[in-house]
């Protein structure tokens, strides 16, 4: 089967790029993981605690290892708004029982003449374009595709990942300058720079490990879970479980360690369109891109799809989430939130066992 993420003009601009060269949050039960608003940072203090996973291991995850926000209740500063056809669950306190399913956003476009593709995603830049100029837009997206054999730090972005970039800054361009985000790695901040080349501007890039660090969903480091599991399966296989409510496996018991490993799915998700991006987009331009990885983005993609889209690497379609797919989160002038999962190349979902392998 041909591979599905990668098109032929990707492979075929791979060439014309040959010669380029280019390539957490703190321990609080209860503050909001707040943005900088401007400025490019190097490096950070969470950059120390950083364990890249050794090149050629065989875990396909990039290995993120952060400190973890515990679980909160909701911002109740937050105002969420309750879904069309799931509304928020909660007792009298405002929190919500472990495990109960609910949503504080639109899983749906609603008035935006925007439809999802067969398999459940929606363009990138056709919600940029569908989205009026009264609302703002933060897309919260996977790094690019990057080296196959080095998942650490300080991997660079391949010819067809700097393309894969540029195209969607393409499909992103107007009028108006972004907001650029990314994690402490190489390849996310090269992400979000090739974006804003394909928009025609330049990137100011802030890091912002606490709030869009990949082991958000998470209560201990990932370099914990993948030393658990690498040598079953990698990270991405339980992080897919986790987020489906699929069983984990009964080997080496499993089904009793990792559910400790996770927090609440959907509290957790909810935790995060909430009090790290709503919350923080009063500090950002009308539209922000934040780059992170497939250990975030996943999870997301599944929580505002309300588990529809597959992404269940851990079955024979060995689907997973594609470079520069993730979710937009919308709010509109009356506040009302909507988050949706997007897609920034041609498909959503990739096979990482058929990814093509440029050699770097």
């Amino acid at each position: 089967m041909k591979m599905k993420n990668i098109s032929a003009k990707y492979v075929a601009g791979a060439l014309l790029f040959g010669l380029c060269l280019f390539a957490g949050c703190g321990d609080d039960a209860a503050s909001i993981p707040v943005s900088p608003n401007t400025g490019v940072t190097s490096s950070s203090s969470v950059a120390e605690q950083q364990n890249p996973q050794v090149a050629g291991s065989s875990s396909s995850s990039e290995n993120i290892s952060n400190p973890i926000l515990s679980s909160s209740s909701l911002n109740e500063s937050v105002n969420p708004t309750s879904s069309s056809d799931e509304a928020l669950s909660s007792s009298s306190t405002g929190t919500v029982q472990p495990g109960q399913e609910f949503y504080t956003f639109q899983t749906t476009p609603g008035a935006l003449a925007i439809v999802p593709d067969a398999d459940g995603f929606y363009d990138a830049g056709d919600v940029y374009k569908a989205v009026p100029k009264t609302s703002k837009i933060a897309f919260v997206l996977r790094h690019s595709k990057r080296e196959k054999t080095n998942t650490g730090k300080n991997s660079t972005l391949t010819p067809i990942g700097i393309e894969m970039a540029q195209t969607l800054g393409a499909k992103l361009a107007g009028d108006e300058s972004f907001y650029y985000a990314s994690t402490d790695f190489v390849r996310t901040r090269a992400t979000c720079e090739n974006i804003a080349i394909g928009r025609g501007e330049t990137a100011e890039v802030v890091t912002w490990d606490e709030g869009i660090y990949g082991g958000y969903f998470l209560t201990v480091s990932s370099s914990t879970l993948d030393s658990l599991v690498s040598k079953l399966g990698g990270n991405p296989r339980y992080i897919a479980m986790y987020a489906y409510g699929d069983p984990f496996p009964t080997t080496r018991n499993l089904n009793e360690i990792l559910p400790t490993y996770f927090h609440d799915f959907f509290q957790r998700g909810n935790q995060f369109i909430n009090e790290v991006i709503v919350a923080n987009m009063p500090n950002w331009k009308r539209v922000s891109v934040l780059v992170s990885h497939d250990m975030l983005v996943a999870p997301l993609i599944i929580l505002v799809s309300k588990r529809t889209i597959d992404l269940k690497i851990y079955e024979t379609a060995n689907h997973w989430v594609n470079y520069i797919s993730g979710i937009a989160v919308i709010v509109d002038e009356a506040g009302v939130v909507t988050a949706l999962p997007v897609r920034g190349a041609d498909v959503g979902w990739m096979s990482p066992r058929e990814e093509v392998d440029e050699g770097v």
